[in-house]
């Protein structure tokens, strides 16, 4: 997996809401990108995750299940556009890439694809 995609998605996380708030979590996911503040006109963003709690709630580990690549604020796009801007942006090839034609990304922000790509966070919590 490229480290650039692993780190832009760690880094998302590390700002999220925790999953105990699943509504504000799912709000600041579809909200932020994994581009973060040099986000263009294409933008990755954490479409489906797992979650797991260990240790009592002392290590938490989230495993990405699908990403979404949207066109922001623009019309569907052939998948090959959508496929070389992953492969240009992160250096991913995604097996499978589907096309949403029928609804719009989170709150109309455009035309979008999903895809599968590993990537995995862990966070570690001490007892104050």
């Amino acid at each position: 997996m490229a480290a650039r995609f692993q780190e832009a998605f760690e880094s998302l996380l590390q700002r999220a809401p925790s999953p105990l708030f699943p509504r504000a979590r799912q709000l600041y996911l579809r909200k932020y990108c994994l581009e973060g503040s040099e986000a263009g006109p294409l933008r990755t963003f954490l479409l489906e995750e797992e979650t797991n709690e260990q240790d009592g709630g002392l290590l938490l580990t989230v495993r990405a299940r699908r990403f979404a690549v949207v066109h922001w604020q623009g019309p569907q796009l052939a998948l090959q556009e959508y496929r070389a801007y992953l492969q240009g942006r992160w250096d991913l090839e995604p097996e499978q890439l589907q096309p949403v034609d029928d609804t719009p990304w989170f709150r109309q922000g455009g035309a979008w694809a999903w895809f599968r790509a590993e990537a995995v966070y862990a966070r570690h919590f001490t007892m104050a």
